[in-house]
């Protein structure tokens, strides 16, 4: 079987369960071990029907950088810290029914130099017992693991109790349970919902005990040294009401070849962006508002000659019509104010973003096309986020142009508010329809073809230049095609008209920021 087949096997939920069986043969190491692991036992314990799109986005995008990294990998990886017949810094005391969780742990300690012992399997001519019991008084450290399991374990308890008469006891907790009779007032680090992130206050004391019992020296020092008293900067405070902080990731950005109506500028490849804070809503009408009352701000429609609307048989520019007017060139009543603004310009757009940043003292910027489809597809790899299909229930564009032959929806006619129907799995509203949304990067209809060559592009920006923005999302005025995630369009930075809004990114003080 062919990795591609593999790939469209998890498209098919008649097949999910035969393509995780030829998944599971893959030889994944480290990383792509642990998260392959996490996904299939999230399978073996049962998917809803809402969680199946989601799961199965994941896993091909787990599959996908697998067969990207694979190669790479394999050279890097070289050696392995895991010991297996010698003196090691960490003894793992567990019970065998958290081993995909214990995964986790050892893999974080391993990336920070650290040499740890837990594996189960007896060499040859050694017996189990005094294999284990060799390997625990040889090492420097215990980290005992308790879960509902290992509370109850003999060998584990047993573990613990030598540890804890040698004062080299790091009790962790990844359940929400009492310790055994003996340990209950021994602090122990609650890792229930570290989501594996080294960065979390649990997972920084469990290494600041670590740290004061075995001996680092070298290399290991200097690893250490660099997590453990790290302060990760508060920038989820920093965030204004209604950013969503998305974190970063790799994704295939672009489209299948066998999705239906591609374009032919959206060749898939590997991108890797990095955490950035979205707004869940686009700029509103009284958003803009208080922009242009504030600055005296004259937008380029009202610069030039205005803006496209509906006079009653076609669409015209009309002289006048600028970011107060709806989709017809009828000024916006006082019930539309939370309306998406339209007849923005990218220029515009940008105009907003930086006396917004002055404002507030915080930067904020439009979003590069890469952090769109990211935050868009929420972790999904089909033609929407909501799957293989878009109804009119789920977002705004013309229902009378459904995807791939579907039944028709409503048409509509007109934008939404911007907190109108269901956002997103990551709390996004309107990503799909309503409003297409300017983006930063400059429009390359080859650009694609470039990253796809040079591998994983970590935050591309887009060339360097161009004659036409960016849009994304499709409109209220558009057939579900042109609102797949993966869809491309572009106008010059000037233009403006009835479908276009736009939403901002947050840049804290704190992260690194993309130029």
């Amino acid at each position: 079987m062919t990795f591609k087949e593999m790939i469209r096997m998890f498209d098919n939920p008649a097949t999910l369960g035969e393509a995780l069986i030829e998944a599971a043969q893959l030889p994944f190491r480290g990383e792509h071990e642990i998260l392959f692991q996490q996904k299939r036992q999230k399978y073996i314990s049962g998917l809803t029907d809402y969680e199946r799109p989601i799961w199965v986005g994941e896993m091909k995008n787990l599959l996908l950088l697998y067969e990207s990294e694979n190669t790479r990998r394999d050279d890097k990886a070289g050696t392995t810290n895991t010991v297996h017949n010698g003196k090691a810094d960490i003894f793992i005391s567990y019970a065998h029914e958290d081993e995909l969780r214990v995964r986790s742990i050892v893999y974080e300690l391993e990336r920070l130099g650290l040499t740890v012992f837990w594996d189960r399997t007896i060499p040859v001519g050694k017996t189990w017992h005094r294999h284990i019991e060799t390997a625990l008084v040889e090492s420097n450290c215990v980290v005992v693991i308790w879960s509902k399991f290992s509370i109850v374990s003999e060998w584990v308890i047993e573990e613990a109790e030598y540890a804890k008469g040698k004062k080299i006891l790091v009790p962790l907790l990844i359940d929400t349970v009492q310790p055994p009779f003996g340990f209950k007032r021994i602090q122990a680090a609650n890792l229930s919902g570290w989501n594996n992130d080294q960065s979390h206050p649990e997972f920084r004391k469990c290494l600041d005990a670590i740290r004061s019992i075995v001996p680092i020296s070298g290399e290991m020092s200097g690893h250490i040294a660099s997590v453990s008293p790290v302060i990760i900067p508060a920038v989820k405070q920093d965030a204004p009401p209604d950013f969503v902080h998305i974190r970063g990731g790799i994704f295939a950005m672009g489209s299948p070849e066998t999705e239906v109506d591609r374009s032919s500028d959206e060749t898939q490849h590997q991108v890797k962006v990095s955490d950035f804070y979205l707004c869940r809503y686009t700029v509103s009408v009284a958003d803009f508002r208080e922009f242009t009352e504030e600055s005296g701000y004259r937008t380029d429609a009202e610069k030039s000659d205005g803006s496209y609307a509906w006079d009653g048989k076609e669409w015209n520019k009309r002289a006048g019509i600028n970011w107060r007017y709806g989709v017809s060139g009828s000024e916006r009543a006082a019930s539309e104010q939370n309306q998406p603004v339209l007849h923005i310009s990218w220029n515009d757009a940008t105009a907003y973003c930086e006396w917004l940043t002055a404002k507030k003292g915080k930067r904020f910027r439009l979003p590069s096309e890469a952090e769109w489809e990211y935050a868009c597809r929420a972790g999904t790899t089909t033609p929407f986020n909501t799957g293989q299909n878009l109804t009119t229930e789920q977002a705004n564009y013309d229902g009378n142009y459904p995807y791939n032959e579907n039944e028709k929806g409503r048409y509509r006619q007109t934008t939404v508010s911007v907190d109108s129907l269901k956002p997103n799995t990551w709390g996004l509203y309107n990503m799909h329809g309503n409003v297409w949304e300017w983006c930063n990067d400059w429009y390359g209809d080859k650009y694609y073809d470039e990253c796809k060559i040079n591998g994983v592009v970590v935050n591309p920006q887009g060339p360097e230049t161009g004659s036409y923005r960016v849009i994304r999302g499709g409109s209220w005025d558009d057939g579900a095609q042109g609102c797949r995630s993966a869809y491309r369009d572009s106008y010059p930075p000037v233009n403006r008209s009835y479908f276009i809004g736009f939403r901002l990114v947050f840049v804290p003080q704190s992260v690194g920021s993309l130029s």
